[in-house]
């Protein structure tokens, strides 16, 4: 894959008329992947208020802090089926956030769907729920305040966390409209995944510049839609690798409130059973717990499916599957990261998991699916092992090698944190954000 590199200041479109006048920073209008606020930030127990100002718990946060430092002033454009709030500055991502409505069709259909106690009843008829999520996501973003909004604020670039969902397409519209270009970076799902997946074949190769989380989703892209290959960029979820770095482990139980004299084996993820697999995770470790009775499982997340994976823990592993909870901020996952003898996440699907970067930084060895870019910093045998998704056998198998070789596991900590500091470095990621945008607003100028 190759991109341009830019060799000038990165400038704002036709901003300036007189030649002297000095390059200014380029306005960026930022999309994230939920329809509306209401469609995911509420499970994390957020509200449009945290959201605006202070929350910046995802790999989608890394990204826009590393956008607004050293590219340009973003506006992150959130909608809501009732806004709260209209316009603040996050106090961690540095960026102005707009809270606007989404339009009155996708409201009224967002409420017949989740408030009428009928509409339950056809959400797991997958057809059904494919339908309303399709016409749900082109639905929200066609908002006559949005276009407003946006005709006021003249962004010189549109970049959207996601080209799953119509959103895409709407959005891709909006930029020939407003006469700028656009750039999408993949945070999760698969072609077979889209909604709306027919539009993509007309929409995705007019993307100005796609950034992917792995090698394969880029190949995807070139081959099945025809994007050229100066316009993807693989750039990794950027990773605070000073604050996530490597302890000493008594230390790091004694904060995380464990015995240093048990091992643990970490999960940490949002508890829905369908993407993640904490199911799996539990009966693969259950056979192996009487073995092996120093280790006990980690479990740090929530959601919807908690209740059901604490009821499977008890009855399969009684006393040595632990429920954490949510727990956030770098000191308190850095201690579990450095406590644990390896990261798991047997996920479905994911984009580029920020938990792997992570638990990398902290030198601890991943065993994941080979979903998204997992395997981009988790290679087989030297930072980490991979399974093919849904191979619960697989799965039990690494499962038992990790606990049976605890100084094989341990020699690939150096690895691990090395790994880390090459690929997802915020100072190598910055680096190449820059240059990606660099690179579209040169095109842009020059069209």
């Amino acid at each position: 894959m190759a991109m341009q590199v830019a060799s000038e200041p990165i400038s704002g479109r036709n901003r300036c008329e007189k030649r002297d006048c000095a390059p200014t920073r380029p306005r960026v209008a930022f999309f994230d992947y939920p329809d509306v606020f209401e469609d995911f930030y509420p499970h994390y127990g957020v509200d449009q208020r945290a959201f605006g100002t202070r929350w910046a718990e995802t790999g989608v946060h890394a990204v826009v802090t590393m956008v607004q430092r050293d590219v340009g002033d973003v506006t992150w454009y959130s909608q809501s089926l009732k806004p709260e709030i209209q316009e603040t500055v996050h106090a961690v991502v540095g960026c102005r956030v707009k809270m606007l409505p989404s339009s009155w069709l996708h409201r009224l259909m967002w409420r017949a769907f989740y408030l009428s106690p009928g509409a339950w009843r056809w959400r797991w008829r997958t057809r059904a729920y494919g339908a309303f999520a399709t016409v749900a996501s082109y639905a929200s973003p066609a908002s006559v305040p949005l276009l407003s909004a946006l005709r006021h604020d003249r962004p010189d670039v549109l970049f959207t966390g996601s080209y799953m969902s119509g959103r895409f397409d709407v959005l891709v519209v909006l930029a020939k409209l407003l006469g700028i270009p656009l750039i999408a970076f993949h945070s999760g799902g698969e072609p077979h995944e889209y909604l709306g997946k027919m539009t993509r074949r007309w929409t995705i190769p007019r993307a100005d510049m796609f950034i992917v989380s792995s090698q394969a989703e880029g190949a995807m892209l070139m081959t099945r839609y025809a994007v050229p290959a100066e316009r993807v960029a693989l750039i990794l979820t950027p990773i605070d690798t000073t604050g996530f770095r490597p302890t000493n482990r008594v230390s790091a139980c004694r904060l995380a409130d464990l015995d240093p004299a048990r091992r643990y084996l970490l999960f940490v993820g949002r508890l829905v059973d369908e993407v993640k697999r904490v199911s799996a995770l539990i009966r693969a470790f259950a056979p192996l717990m009487v073995r092996h009775p120093d280790a006990d499982l980690l479990i740090v997340g929530e959601g919807p499916d908690g209740e059901r994976l604490r009821q499977l823990g008890a009855e399969l592993a009684p006393g040595r599957v632990r429920f954490l909870g949510w727990r956030s901020g770098i000191e308190v996952l850095t201690a579990l990261y450095n406590a644990a003898e390896c990261l798991l996440l047997p996920s479905r699907r994911e984009g580029f998991p920020t938990v792997v970067g992570e638990a990398m930084a902290c030198g601890t060895p991943v065993l994941a699916s080979q979903v998204g870019g997992v395997a981009e910093l988790v290679v087989e045998g030297e930072t980490g092992w991979l399974v093919p998704a849904g191979d619960d056998n697989a799965l039990a198998s690494r499962l038992s090698f990790v606990l049976d070789h605890r100084d094989a596991v341990a020699a690939m900590r150096p690895r691990a944190r090395s790994m880390a500091e090459t690929r997802v470095s915020r100072e190598m990621v910055a680096q190449a954000l820059a240059q990606c945008f660099a690179s579209v607003l040169e095109r842009a100028a020059v069209r």
